[in-house]
Formats: C-alpha cells, structure tokens, sequence
C-alpha cells in the first residue's frame, strides 16, 4: 500500500472515530444518563480479503442495518449480542423493572439512529457529500450467516470494510461494546481533500 493510501485510509478512520464521540453525546441526552466513548478498535478489510467477527459463529446477534445514500454508496451494520442488548435496556431503564417488549425493538432502531448519523454527518461534513443514512432495519441473525451477507454486499460493489468496535461507558461502571461494520464505496477515498493526504 502506498504512503498516500494509508493516509487516506487514517483519514477516514479519524472522521469516523468523531463521529463516534458526536454518537456519545447524542447518546446522553437521549437517555438522561451520562455516556462516554472510552475506546475504539478500528480494522480496515480490503476488497477481496477473508474477514471474520469478534462473535462466535453460532451466536444469535441483533442487526441494525442503514444504507447511506447519497453521492457515495455504502452500509453500516451496527451489531449487538444478548448480553450487549440486555445492557442497554437496564440503562435506559434506570434499575426500574425493565423495558416492556414492546419498546425494545423500536429503542435499538433509535440506537442506531443516533449513532449511524452521527458518523455519517462527520463523514458528510469531512468529505463536503451529501449523504444520509436511510431508514434503518432490525433482523436478527446467526454471526455465520451475517458474516456471509455482508460478503455478498461486498462482492456486488467495489468497497472496503470497516470493522469498528466502541465502548460506551454509561455512568462509573456500566458499558456496552457493540461491534458497528462500515461497508463504504471505494469511491470515498477519493473524495478527501487532497490537503489531507500529503
């Protein structure tokens, strides 16, 4: 890879880790609680290399997908296991008896919400595009088989992965590291400032 491409490429990668802080407050005043973003892992996946997730490939997960429209292609799929959704339901909560069924599918869609447009707003803003993230989707799905979903995305356009994972700390102890996969045209990467990459 030349100098110039892994320029790009950290460009973005801090773009997105704004974004994420942006999430973090958002977050806060959405639940009334306190939220910090206390780390973020990045891991860029080239077109045409082999990826895995961090879950076990028979783990049931919940899956938040938007696509973002706009003057670049792309997807994010923003992904939480049992225990990950259980914690986020006590703290919106707040130590009450829980959240009824009824509310939980419709708080995880406004998670991502939240969180998919706070990235994508910085990505927009960094990039000076026009984009927006569409409505999103909930599924639920093994890690096995959201794993080969995203690779038939994949294949059908040429695009670079983006596998983030981000803590979110509510409060001194509480937290939730959900893992977020970034699909993003290869176009992108020509839209940054050329200031940016010397």
């Amino acid at each position: 890879m030349t100098h110039s491409n892994r320029q790009r490429e950290n460009y973005i990668l801090q773009v997105m880790n704004k974004g994420f802080e942006r999430a973090a407050s958002a977050f806060s005043r959405f639940i009334d609680v306190p939220v910090r973003k206390t780390n973020t892992r990045f891991v860029m996946v080239r077109q045409d290399e082999p990826f895995t997730f961090m879950y076990d490939n028979d783990t049931d997960v919940r899956v938040l997908t938007t696509q973002i429209i706009g003057e670049f292609a792309g997807k994010s799929y923003l992904i939480f296991d049992h225990d990950e959704c259980e914690e986020v339901f006590r703290v919106v909560s707040k130590g009450k008896a829980g959240l009824s069924e009824g509310l939980k599918d419709p708080l995880l869609l406004e998670i991502d919400n939240i969180i998919s447009a706070s990235v994508i707003a910085e990505l927009a803003n960094a990039l000076h595009a026009e984009i927006y993230g569409d409505v999103p989707v909930l599924h639920t799905f093994s890690a096995s088989r959201l794993q080969e979903l995203i690779r038939q995305d994949v294949e059908h356009t040429p695009s670079s992965v983006i596998f983030t994972q981000t803590t979110f700390a509510f409060g001194d102890h509480q937290h939730i590291s959900p893992q977020f996969v970034w699909k993003l045209s290869s176009q992108v990467f020509d839209m940054i400032p050329a200031e940016k990459t010397i």
